[in-house]
């Protein structure tokens, strides 16, 4: 699904730039465009294209080839739609491959980093690995009230990759977060159950116990495995669920 959505922006980036002009002159335009403002408009459609391309995790690109691939369909002159739609699909077909091969092997080898990186983990001192795979340490306990895996829970967070990136914090926000624990990724309803009421834990969560192959928004990709550290600030009573 995510290669998709990238080909439907880059198709629109695309055809709004073949649409408009590319001459390095006032040639062909109205009397009164000067050849300036063709420089401009053209540099913000570079601009324009560039964006799109940025936006998304397409990896290093050769910029000679959109180049050439740009030239090629200006060569064929003013595109009707039906043109445009056919020849569309075809460069859609191309990018959703690629898009999904890069995903799929960015994946893999996100996987295999994280289970290196949680056997290394393991051999840490205060770390326990409980049959699921998730593991945790305790870094402070708390005064002996312990969550069910129904319970909503008030508390602060902070989430990183395991390269130390963080993608979420309620210490960043300034505020603290209060959820249902059927509500979150398996890890967190697992992991929030074995910290009591003011206590702190640290949860490393594998892949398969958060986002797994579909990763969550920009931040989090394929297959990562996460990293919290998590303050229990309250259990909350039923009446203020």
């Amino acid at each position: 699904m995510k290669a998709i959505k990238f080909c439907a922006i880059c198709v629109i980036g695309a055809m709004m730039m073949i649409s408009c002009s590319t001459k390095t002159s006032d040639e062909g335009q109205p009397a009164g465009i000067t050849k300036a403002q063709v420089d401009s408009v053209s540099y913000a459609l570079g601009q324009n294209f560039g964006m799109v391309i940025s936006m998304n995790d397409f990896g290093s690109l050769n910029f000679n080839s959109i180049v050439s691939g740009m030239k090629d369909i200006l060569a064929m002159g003013k595109i009707d739609p039906q043109e445009a739609n056919r020849i569309g699909g075809e460069f859609s077909e191309v990018i959703n491959k690629f898009m999904e091969d890069r995903m799929r092997i960015k994946g893999e080898e996100t996987l295999a980093k994280g289970k290196e990186f949680l056997e290394n983990n393991a051999k840490n001192e205060g770390v326990v690995t409980t049959e699921s795979g998730l593991q945790y340490k305790i870094e402070r306990a708390g005064n002996g009230v312990f969550p069910t895996a129904e319970s909503t829970v008030e508390c602060n967070y902070e989430g990183t990759l395991i390269d130390g990136t963080v993608f979420d914090s309620s210490y960043e926000r300034g505020n603290s977060a209060t959820f249902s624990l059927q509500n979150v990724i398996q890890g967190w309803t697992e992991g929030l159950q074995l910290v009591d009421e003011g206590g702190e834990i640290t949860l490393w969560i594998p892949a398969e116990l958060g986002y797994g192959e579909r990763g969550a928004g920009a931040s989090i990709g394929p297959n990562e495995t996460l990293k919290f550290k998590v303050e229990l600030i309250r259990v909350l009573p039923a009446e203020e669920k």
